[in-house]
Parts: structure tokens; sequence; C-alpha cells
């Protein structure tokens, strides 16, 4: 370092500084008139010694006609000579004139596009700009114009790609967008995006390209197999053989396992594969697009995050965390879209209040423990009752509601007597205990007994009070005579 000597130091480009301070025109009109000085310096001298000449020629003994035609040959070179040192340097002048102005042109088409990049604020303009500088010169001009247009596309790009994903809803958008890339952008035809669990060690294939290759893929029942995901490194097979001990096709292909590390912490892991290649060039192309894909993922990685985070803020303010069922917020979130598909369809809805007999005393004789996994149990046969189409909902405490779609009475009566005689016949067991559980079902029909979705409510929880009050262990379904008030 004590060698070091910056280049503003030396004492050359400090008498040349007052030049490169100069525009560019103004460089090029100082070197073009000190060019014109030149000339006429010249010219000056060889005028200077034609008039030498003259003046010795005129003191020889030489024929008067002969001398005054010497003279006019003379002058008349001179004439010429002159004419075409105006006309040279004139096209020496155009022309230079007109290569300075295109390489200005190139220069600040370079600059506009990278200050363009610089203003980061401004995404809409960045994603907008689409105009490429020409290349028109095979040079280190042309390279370098080249070099800008490849890197504002790629910026460019990238930048569109992000602002693309911030509109999108879900994770699994934001992942087939990022695998579309791969596949139509930088021809990347052979990965798979992989997920790490939020809440346990489990990873699972969430992208699979092609298709096909979901059957060949690593088999891993913990995060921690995978060496990417467990030392947050990229891990290549290209040069390290058998480098993953769980990748199951080493002898036909290489991967490259990129992590996606947001805060310290991996999100997945997204896992390149390629056939194996000799051919540098080929390498050198994969080496890039990888190094490309990279980027996107950079730009996808913290929209990816903050749909996760907010995916899960929204299960844990619409899911209930001990049985894993919708819970009311979901309902009350949700039922409106719910019932316009049933009005469209002018199907019936089958409501059902479901409520465990005697359930305070379970908690009061073995403790809340046991009657959490009671009511987990129930959680299981109630979804495992109904079709994917159905709802079941929590209610509250040991209650439960469930929203049969396009179901007329007679189903209905038979669903809830399925749950109901199910219930029955379990046997609840836990921490070495055996315990046998009844359900009271109150049962509605929507629009049959009411056309508001929560006067049908109503009624099935009136139903489901009558069915506790006759002796449990039974469903009831709703009749007029069970409610003589006006209001609900």
């Amino acid at each position: 370092m004590a060698n070091y000597r910056h280049p503003e130091d030396s004492l050359w480009l400090r008498l040349w500084q007052p030049f490169f301070n100069l525009s560019i025109y103004g460089k090029f009109i100082l070197v073009l008139t000190s060019f014109l000085i030149g000339y006429l310096l010249i010219g000056l001298h060889s005028y200077s010694f034609i008039q030498t000449l003259k003046l010795e020629l005129s003191q020889l003994n030489i024929q008067q006609d002969l001398l005054d035609s010497t003279f006019k040959a003379i002058e008349d070179y001179i004439i010429h000579g002159g004419i075409l040192v105006i006309v040279v340097m004139l096209f020496l002048s155009l022309t230079s004139f007109l290569c300075i102005q295109t390489l200005v042109n190139f220069l600040d088409q370079m600059i506009c596009s990278l200050k363009t990049l610089r203003n980061n604020d401004d995404r809409s303009r960045a994603c907008k700009q689409g105009i490429l500088i020409p290349v028109i010169t095979q040079d280190r001009i042309g390279e370098v114009a080249t070099l800008v247009n490849d890197l504002t596309s790629h910026i460019r790009d990238i930048s569109l790609f992000r602002r693309t994903i911030e509109a999108d809803e879900t994770v699994e958008e934001i992942y087939k967008r990022l695998a579309y890339v791969f596949q139509e952008t930088l021809k990347l035809q052979t990965f798979v995006i992989w997920e790490v669990g939020e809440k346990d060690e489990s990873i699972k294939p969430v992208y699979t390209w092609p298709l096909e290759l979901e059957h060949e893929i690593c088999a891993m029942s913990s995060a921690s197999l995978c060496r990417a995901r467990r030392t947050s490194e990229v891990v290549s097979s290209s040069g390290f053989p058998n480098i993953c001990p769980v990748f199951p096709l080493t002898d036909v292909m290489t991967h490259t396992c990129v992590p996606m590390i947001v805060s310290g912490k991996v999100l997945g892991v997204v896992q390149f594969l390629s056939l194996f290649v000799d051919s540098p060039e080929r390498v050198e192309e994969l080496q890039t697009n990888l190094h490309l894909a990279g980027l996107y993922m950079q730009e996808a990685l913290p929209v990816l995050h903050a749909k996760r985070l907010a995916s899960n803020l929204h299960e844990m303010a619409t899911k209930d965390s001990l049985t894993g069922l919708s819970n009311r917020h979901f309902l009350e979130n949700n039922i409106n879209p719910i019932l316009a598909g049933v009005k469209r369809r002018k199907s019936a809805m089958g409501i059902l209040m479901c409520d465990l007999d005697f359930f305070k005393q379970v908690n009061d004789e073995y403790g809340h423990d046991v009657g959490d996994q009671i009511l987990k149990t129930l959680a299981v046969i109630m979804q495992n009752s109904v079709r994917t189409s159905d709802i079941v909902i929590r209610y509250g405490g040991e209650e439960f509601l469930i929203l049969l779609t396009e179901c007329e009475i007679e189903k209905a009566i038979a669903v809830a007597e399925k749950i109901r005689t199910t219930v029955e016949e379990q046997i609840f067991r836990v921490q070495n205990l055996s315990i046998r559980k009844t359900l009271s079902i109150g049962v509605s029909i929507l629009p049959v007994d009411g056309e508001a979705f929560w006067e049908c409510v109503k009624y099935a929880d009136i139903a489901l009070y009558k069915a506790k009050e006759s002796g449990r262990n039974k469903v009831l379904r709703f009749d007029p005579s069970m409610w003589d008030s006006e209001s609900y």
C-alpha cells in the first residue's frame, strides 16, 4: 500500500487536467483547432519558401517569358494547394464531427439507461424503458453498448417480475411465476422448488418440472437431510460427485441446490438439474443462467416471505388453533360468497349445530388436556363424515357448526345421524383413559326454514336446545312450533 500512487498524483495527468475537464465537443474543437494551426504554419512556411524561391529566380539571368511562366505556375500551385488544404480540412472536420456526434449519442443513451436503473424508486419508468442502444459497430464501443443493453434488459425484466409478484395474492402464484422465468426466460428445463415447513422440520416439493420428474426426486423425511438447507450454502455436484447422499440421479445428472434465505432463515431450496456436459460453452451458459436465476430469486424472496407471513396471519385469524377447523371469524368473512353460490345454483344448504353432551364434566373430572384431546378427535370425526365441499366450523367451546352445501332435508338428517352414531360408538382413549361421549345435533335448512342465513343458524341452535332438553344424544329437525318469537 505504501508504493501505491493515485492517478491524480501523476504530474502528466495534472498538466492535462484542463483538457480532460472540457466537454467532448470542447475537446473536439481544441484538437481541430490545433490541426488547423499546424496546417497554417506549414502553409506559411511553404509560402515563405516559394517567395524566397521567386526572389532568387528573379536575380538570375533568365528570359522574362520563361520567368513569368514559372512565377505563374508557382502562384497556381499555391492557390490550388490552399484550396486543397481547405477542402481537406472541411472534409476532416465534418467527418470527425459526425463521428464525435455518434459517439456522444451512444454515451447519452448509455447514461440515460444507467440513470434509469439508478433511480430504483421510479420502478414504473424503469419497467417501461424499452429503448435499446443501437449497436452499429463491432469495436469496443459496440461491445460496451451490447453490455449496457444486456444489463438494462436484465434489470428491467427483474424489476417487472418484482412488480408482478407483488400484485399476486398467494405463495403458489409466486412459485408458478418463478418457475415460468426458469423455463421460458432462462431455459432451465429441469428443476424442483422445495418449501421448508414453518412449524416443523418438514420439506416438500411445491413445483416440479417436468412433471414426470416428481417420481424421481429426492426423498426427504426431514429438512435437515437437505445439505443446502442445513448449511445455508449453494450445493453443486459439478466437480463434487455424491456430495448429496439423498440425490437419486447421480449417474445421469448433476444438480445445483440454491437455498432461499431471508433474514438468515431458509424458506426453501431450488434444485436445478442438468445432464452431464463437456462443452465449455454450455458450461458457461449454464453458469450464466444459474446466476440470473439467483437474481430473480433474490427479488422474489422478500415478497415470498411477506406472502407467507400474511398467509400465516390469515390462517391464525381464521383457523381454530386446537382443532385446525375454520373458526367463527372465517364464517363471518366468507359466508356471503358461500350464500351467493347457493342462491346461484338454486340449491339448499343443511345447517347442523352440534354440541357434545356433558362436556363440562370431562374438564372438571379429568382436566382440560383430556377435554382438548376429545375435541380434536371429534373434529376429525366430523371432517371424515362430510364432503370436501362442506364446511366444519368450531363455533365456540364444545359447539360445532356444519354447513352442508347442496343438501336436501333427508340428506342433512342422514349426515347428522351418521355423525351422532359415530360419536356414540367412539371410545376416546386419552392418557390411559377410555371415555365415551354423546352428541346432540339441531338441524335447519336454508332457504326452507328461512330466507336469511343467520336466521337458519338460530333455528338450528333452537333445535339443538330442544334435543338437549328432551334427553340429549339425538338429532332434531327444526320445527316452527319450537320458536314463537318474531325476531331471531
